[in-house]
C-alpha cells in the first residue's frame, strides 16, 4: 500500500471568503477612496491658508496634520481584511487581518479625538462670548478624556496583550464582548453629540451675522458637513450592535470598517471645509454671482491674533451696550475709500466676524454678549 501524498506546500486554507464579503470589500473601496481624495482637497487648502504667505503655527494646525496621518493609517490597517473575490484564506492570514483591525480601534479613537480637538481649537480662535467658549472648553476636556481612556482600555484590557486578537492563547483574560460593546458605544455616542454641537452651533453663530444671505448660506452649508459624520456614526453604532449576533462576523466587520472610515474622512472634510469658502467665492464671482459687494475676507480660518484679547471683547461689548455699530477708524486718503468704509460698517452692523479692506489694515467687530 502506497503512503498518502504529501500535503501541498504552504499553510492550508481555513477560512472561506464568500460573495458577500467580496461585495462589501468592493463597496468599502468604492466609498472610502473617493472620500479620502475629497477630504485631502480642503486639508491642503487649509494648510495653504495657514502657512502662505506667512506661516501661522498653532495647535489646531498641528492637530490637523496629525489627525490626517492617523486617519489614513486607520484606513490602511483595515484594508487587510478586504478580499474582492470568493476564496479560501489561511488561518495565519485571518489572524493577521484581525490583529491589524484590532490596532485600528485605538488609532480611530486618537484620530477622532484630534479631529474634534482641531475643530474646537479653530472655533476658540473666534472672539466668542464666554458662554460659547465655556462650552467649547468643556467639550475639549471631555473629548480628550474619553479619547485617552478609550486608547488605554484597548491596550490594557487583555492579559497577555496579544490575547486581544489571538484566540489561540489558552490563559487569556479579557472583558466580555458586552463590555467592549458598551465602551465602543460610549465613544460613538460622544462623537455623535460633539458632531451635532460642532456642526449646529457654528451654523447658528454665522447665520446671526449681519452678512448677505448668500454668504451666510455658503458658510452654514460648509459647517453643516459635520452632520454627515453624525449619520455615519449612528450607522456604525447600529452595525456594531448587530456584530455580536451576526451570522457572518467578517462581513459585519467590513461594514463597521466602512462606516468608521466614512466617519473619519467626513469629519476631516468638515474640519477643513471652511478653507473652501474663499475658492468657492472666487468661483462664483467668475460666473457673476458675488456673495458680497466688497471683499470682506470672512473666514474663521483667518482670524487676527488680537481679536481674541479680553480688551477687544470688552471694547466691543461696551459699544454694543451703547447701541452703536462702530468699527475702528481706518485711514482713508480718497473719497472712494471713505465710501467703501461706510458700506462695510453698514454691512457689519453689530454682529460681524472680520471685515477686511484692501491692504494691511483690517477692522474687527465682535459678537455681542
Amino acid at each position: 500500500m502506497e503512503p498518502p501524498p504529501d500535503p501541498p506546500p504552504g499553510p492550508a486554507p481555513m477560512f472561506p471568503v464568500n460573495e458577500r464579503i467580496a461585495l462589501l470589500s468592493q463597496v468599502h473601496i468604492g466609498t472610502t477612496i473617493p472620500l479620502l481624495v475629497l477630504c485631502l482637497m480642503p486639508f491642503f487648502a487649509r494648510m495653504y491658508i495657514r502657512i502662505w504667505p506667512h506661516s501661522l503655527p498653532s495647535a489646531s494646525l498641528d492637530a490637523d496634520i496629525i489627525h490626517q496621518l492617523f486617519a489614513i493609517t486607520d484606513w490602511a490597517l483595515l484594508e487587510e481584511e478586504l478580499y474582492f473575490k470568493p476564496q479560501l484564506i489561511s488561518f495565519e492570514e485571518t489572524m493577521f487581518a484581525v490583529k491589524l483591525a484590532y490596532f485600528a480601534i485605538p488609532v480611530w479613537a486618537i484620530a477622532m479625538t484630534l479631529i474634534k480637538t482641531s475643530i474646537i481649537l479653530t472655533l476658540l480662535r473666534l472672539p466668542l462670548k464666554r458662554s460659547y467658549k465655556g462650552m467649547l472648553y468643556a467639550l475639549l476636556v471631555i473629548q480628550l478624556t474619553f479619547g485617552t481612556a478609550n486608547t488605554i482600555y484597548n491596550f490594557t484590557k487583555c492579559q497577555p496583550f496579544h490575547a486581544s486578537w489571538d484566540v489561540t492563547v489558552k490563559d487569556r483574560r479579557c472583558p466580555s464582548g458586552e463590555t467592549d460593546l458598551v465602551v465602543s458605544n460610549l465613544m460613538s455616542a460622544l462623537n455623535i453629540v460633539t458632531d451635532l454641537l460642532l456642526s449646529v452651533t457654528p451654523m447658528f453663530m454665522f447665520w446671526n451675522l449681519h452678512r448677505p444671505l448668500r454668504e451666510r448660506i455658503l458658510i452654514c452649508s460648509l459647517t453643516s458637513i459635520g452632520l454627515f459624520a453624525t449619520f455615519a456614526s449612528i450607522m456604525k453604532v447600529v452595525v456594531i450592535a448587530e456584530w455580536t449576533t451576526a451570522r457572518d462576523p467578517w462581513a459585519t466587520a467590513i461594514s463597521i470598517g466602512t462606516w468608521t472610515i466614512t466617519e473619519q474622512f467626513v469629519s476631516i472634510l468638515a474640519a477643513c471645509s471652511p478653507s473652501l469658502k474663499k475658492p468657492i467665492e472666487n468661483l462664483l464671482n467668475k460666473f457673476g454671482i458675488p456673495l458680497v459687494e466688497h471683499d470682506p475676507n470672512i473666514s474663521f480660518m483667518h482670524i487676527p491674533p488680537d481679536m481674541g484679547s479680553g480688551a477687544s471683547r470688552r471694547l466691543a461689548r461696551r459699544r454694543l451696550d451703547d447701541g452703536e455699530a462702530q468699527l475702528s477708524p481706518v485711514p482713508s486718503h480718497t473719497a472712494t475709500a471713505e465710501t467703501s468704509r461706510d458700506r462695510d460698517a453698514e454691512g457689519c452692523g453689530d454682529k460681524s466676524l472680520t471685515c477686511s479692506v484692501t491692504g494691511s489694515t483690517s477692522r474687527t467687530a465682535l459678537w455681542g454678549t
